[in-house]
This record gives C-alpha cells, structure tokens and sequence, in this order.
C-alpha cells in the first residue's frame, strides 16, 4: 500500500524521533518538525490513516504512535540515508582488522569484537559452511612412522589439521607425492565436489599404475572428514542490556536463547547470506514472534567475489541505522580484502 507525500513525511518524522528516544511521538511533536505547516489536529487524522494502514501503532490510549514493523520496513527501505563514514573511522577499522594476525579463527573474532564496540550492540561473524569453501592446498607432515599430519588449506585462510594414521611404510618423499597429485587435482573446487570427486575416483583407482594416487584419495578423504562444524563469534550481549536500560526482559530473553540456539542463529543467517549484499532484516520476518522485537543489519564477506560467510549486528528494531549500516558495510569490504591480500 503506497504512502502519500504527506504519510510518508509523517512517518519519516515519528520513526526518526522514535530511533532517537524509543518513545511513542505525539501530534504536537509531529506538527513543530514538519515542513507540512499543519495542526496537531490535521496530524492526528494522518496519524490515525497511517495506523489504519498498519504503518503505527498507538501502545495505549492516551499515548502518542509508535511505529509497526511495516513501518520500519518502509522507513529503512526508502528513507534511510546512510551516513558517510568518518575517514579517522575508517582508518579505525582498518587498523583494528589488520592487527588480528592470520589465524581465520582471529580474525572473525576480532571482527565480532569490532562490530559490538562500534554499534554498541551484538556484533557477530559467521564463518562459511565447509562444503562451499574452496579448497587452495593440502600439505603433509611426517611426524613418525605411521602417523602425519595433514594440513588443509581453503581460500580466505581457513586452516584444518588432522592427525592420520598411515601405512609404517609410507615415507616423506611419498608424501610430496601425494601432497602434489591432490594439489593438481583439487585445487579451487569446494570441498563438497573434492568429497564427490574422491569417492568416484577411489573406485576407477584399481590398476598398479593408480596404486599411489589411491592412496593419495585415501588420505585426501581421512582429511576431508569430520570438517563440517561452523563457528559463529558473538560478542557484546551485555550492550543491549544497556540500551534497555534493564526493560523488556522478555525480549532479551528471547535474544539470548536465540543466540545460545546455533542451529536456529546458523538458519537465519544462511537465509540472509543468500541476499545481495548489505540487508536489514526484521526477526518477525523470518522468525515469527521470535526475535520479534530485534533487528538485524549483516552483510556477507567475500573472496574472489564469492561469498564466504556473513557479519553483522542485532539490536533493538529502533536502532540507528544511518549510522549502522555504512559502518556494517565498510567492516564487510575490509574484511573481504584483507582475506584477498593475505591468502
């Protein structure tokens, strides 16, 4: 349902001030910042058309409106204007994002940490579901006879290791061998279609001549193995405490329960990740009742313009997006290229 010039600046006005104060906007608030030069009487007949368009809502009778989760909507889609991002901000991130060393694992939680510090909010990275990451290199390292340890490598710097048992007779020549052959073979393939591939080419593997690349797919499997788990870094739960001011308990308990609930905190953001680019979703939205009343602002962070896994924050729905979102936005980019840069 379209909006007239006049509802919209209407709803502009009251879900601007309520962002600001969390309070329900009254007529007479509404009629000072308008440009519209109307009463406060004239404001209420347009107040109460937009709360008939389900736009507000009035939280009891005497108080002014608040607005609805269509109201949001319709304010974050045609009238947030994004902020510029200060330059010394900019340089912040930067800075911060490259002091987390090259460990996968730290960067995504210095990440998490610099999203929560800069909103004053949840700040979260996802890391990629495994079967979607491509694989850049494997290695082998002797540790003593019939055992090595294999070293798994995908791009974005995402390293797995896992200790193998082998044949006694297996020397470190034949492991620069079958370290060379899976390179060749895997490189830039997901690790779904190299598990695919593995599984196909052990069983064509049956003459002398395959003897070694079989072995090759058998430690290439054994490795592969066992590398589904997904890891979320959560930080700064306590700030919505502090911008409840200790209210609506409920909520908050309904955050935190959903943030302890992986699977379901993995579901949503796998429905997010499928979007493009930088995208504010509502919880009722995807969520019914639950994460009713909280708000989410992510972006997906890339390689090589793939996808890899997604960051965000998650704060009340009156939270201050013209601020938020270039900040969610910039923090995605710069983790996209320094993951380029280093791996």
């Amino acid at each position: 349902m379209s909006l007239t010039p006049r509802e919209a600046e209407v709803l502009n006005i009251i879900v601007a001030s309520y962002i600001e104060n969390a309070l329900p906007v009254g007529s007479r608030f509404v009629a000072k910042q308008s440009r519209l030069s109307l009463s406060p009487a004239s404001m209420r007949n347009i107040m109460a058309d937009l709360s008939d368009k389900g736009y507000l809502m009035q939280p009891h009778t005497s108080a002014g409106r608040i607005p609805t989760d269509k109201g949001f909507r319709y304010y974050v889609d045609t009238m947030v204007r994004p902020d510029l991002l200060p330059e010394n901000l900019q340089q912040k991130i930067r800075d911060y994002l490259n002091q987390a060393g090259l460990e996968f694992s730290d960067i995504l939680e210095h990440t998490s940490k610099l999203i929560s510090s800069q909103s004053s909010l949840v700040g979260m990275a996802v890391a990629p579901q495994m079967h979607f990451v491509r694989w850049q290199q494997i290695d082998f390292v002797y540790i003593r006879s019939g055992v090595v340890m294999a070293i798994l490598i995908f791009e974005g710097g995402i390293v797995q290791h896992k200790l193998l048992s082998v044949d006694e007779k297996v020397t470190a020549d034949d492991l620069v061998k079958y370290r060379n052959y899976l390179n060749e073979r895997f490189q830039g393939q997901t690790l779904f279609e190299v598990k695919q591939a593995i599984l196909r080419e052990m069983q064509e593997a049956q003459n002398e001549f395959n003897e070694l690349y079989s072995k090759a797919l058998s430690l290439a499997r054994a490795a592969c193995s066992d590398q589904e788990e997904r890891q979320v870094y959560v930080d700064g739960t306590l700030n919505v405490w502090d911008q409840l001011d200790g209210k609506d308990l409920e909520s908050m308990r309904e955050l935190l329960e959903f943030l302890e609930q992986r699977s379901e905190l993995f579901e949503l953001l796998d429905k997010i990740s499928q979007r493009e680019g930088l995208t504010i979703t509502f919880g009722k939205e995807v969520l019914g009742s639950k994460l009713g009343e909280w708000s989410i602002i992510s972006s997906p962070y890339r390689v090589r313009g793939e996808p890899l896994g997604v960051i965000g924050t998650i704060g009340p729905m009156h939270m201050d997006y013209s601020r938020l979102v270039p900040m969610v936005d910039y923090i995605a980019r710069m983790l996209s290229e320094i993951l380029e840069s280093r791996f």
